[in-house]
């Protein structure tokens, strides 16, 4: 440009084209898409999606409220009253205020933080069977090839915070079935009662949303991925069935162990515990219910990485962590462990057998036939067996788990993806690129 030129209007001072975002401005409205669900509530758009997602979150509720304990079909005799109690004694500050409701049908308590989880849990549940047989259904109806997200992805999408339900919620005989205070399968696995937990531990209702809303966020991903990467449907084999079936193992396992270890802290001061005691909780615990529900979540990411990291230094100190908690945890321990409080499953076992001293023997952790063989099959045999596969053979630990996932289409790749999931496909929001006149669908 000559000095005898005009300026244009892009070259004047303070003017910005309107075309270009910054980069930081699209990693945040990424970030805001994926937190908020935005591709997850797109597929409950609609008046018939969203009653199905309150029917569902009703059946949910009602069935916290009978399994645990907070609503009593009886008749009843006496004063009939609707209250609400502001307080109460300062060990249980956190069910206050509550609503006390006594009718000749029964009885009726709501206190504030068991119900607001129940609520909370009862809408996570909802969202996510809801999109789940909403992608189904559109994926049957499009023709065949039209659609890049596979059954696999919506069979993740609907079943995911189900199973966090289930894990979370300690039901029993269906996915959604629920729990107030959401801790019966943990309590049962963990030698104690449902009512000593809740009424003791205020932090473990918390854990229960902040689960679902991880799975949400996990299925949320799963179809943006899908989307992104053009993911064939795997076969519906009995090798699906089977990597599904260890995918949903893994996580119910992963998570009420994980669980367990705040229910530990209930008997056992955290700030005092000793050094063997912190080993049980950071690597018999939490490394191996990570390792579980990172692989029940994301199988295609851990088996990437696991090939990625298998001959780096931090990759062998990582396998081999997996396998110092497997064997101590899924196979047995001698003597002068046990006397610093550790403890395997044939140290369970011994002790469940009445067997003596000289074998290591220890108290089984739980009470009951059917909740000690829920810990030792799930939360000792199949975590411990995943961890030990992975530090020895990685590709053969993770080949089951890739059963379940399709098959990446070679240069299919949605145009103008940016972090955090969202294909903008016509370059909307992407740096030098003019938007397309077709807006973004409305959140």
């Amino acid at each position: 440009m000559t000095g005898t030129e005009p300026a244009s209007s892009g070259d004047r001072a303070g003017d910005v084209d309107p075309t270009v975002t910054p980069e930081w401005r699209i990693r945040l409205r990424a970030f805001r898409s994926l937190a908020t669900l935005r591709e997850t509530r797109a597929l409950v758009r609609g008046w018939p999606r969203r009653l199905a997602l309150a029917a569902v979150a009703t059946v949910v509720v009602v069935a916290s409220l009978f399994v645990g304990g907070m609503l009593t079909l009886l008749p009843t005799q006496g004063v009939y009253v609707v209250e609400v109690i502001w307080w109460g004694p300062p060990s249980t500050w956190w069910f206050y205020p509550e609503v006390l409701v006594i009718q000749p049908w029964g009885l009726l308590q709501l206190p504030l933080l068991p119900t607001v989880t129940m609520v909370l849990v009862a809408l996570g549940a909802g969202l996510g069977a809801v999109a789940g047989i909403g992608l189904a259904r559109d994926i049957v109806r499009r023709p065949r090839g039209t659609t890049s997200v596979s059954a696999g992805t919506a069979v993740v999408a609907g079943s995911g915070p189900g199973i966090a339900s289930l894990a979370t919620l300690g039901a029993c005989c269906c996915s959604t079935c629920a729990s107030t205070g959401g801790l019966a399968l943990v309590a049962a696995a963990s030698g104690t009662s449902v009512a000593s937990l809740i009424t003791t531990q205020w932090y473990l209702p918390i854990f229960q949303p902040a689960i679902v809303y991880l799975i949400l966020l996990a299925q949320e991903r799963a179809l943006r991925r899908s989307r992104e990467i053009s993911e064939s449907s795997p076969p519906v084999d009995l090798r699906f069935v089977a990597g599904s079936v260890l995918r949903v193992g893994l996580l119910v396992g992963g998570i009420t162990w994980s669980l367990a270890m705040l229910v530990e802290w209930g008997s056992e001061n955290p700030l005092t515990a000793p050094p063997a005691t912190w080993y049980h909780w950071l690597f018999e615990h939490q490394v191996l219910s990570l390792l579980a529900v990172t692989a029940g979540l994301f199988p295609r990411e851990l088996s990437d990485l696991l090939r990625r990291a298998g001959r780096t230094a931090a990759g062998r100190a990582g396998r081999l962590g997996f396998g110092l908690a497997g064997v101590t945890w899924g196979i047995w321990v001698p003597p002068a462990l046990v006397g610093l409080g550790l403890g395997g499953f044939l140290n369970e076992l011994f002790g469940a057998l009445g067997m003596p001293g000289a074998w290591a023997p220890v108290p089984p952790d739980s009470v009951g036939v059917a909740p000690l063989a829920f810990h030792w099959a799930f939360q000792h045999l199949l975590l411990s067996a995943f961890a030990i596969a992975v530090a020895l053979r990685p590709e053969w630990a993770t080949r089951p788990l890739e059963w379940t996932l399709g098959r990446i289409a070679p240069g299919r790749s949605s145009p103008s993806t940016v972090p955090g999931g969202r294909a903008y496909p016509t370059g909307e929001g992407v740096p030098g690129v003019s938007a397309a006149s077709t807006p973004p669908s409305p959140d």
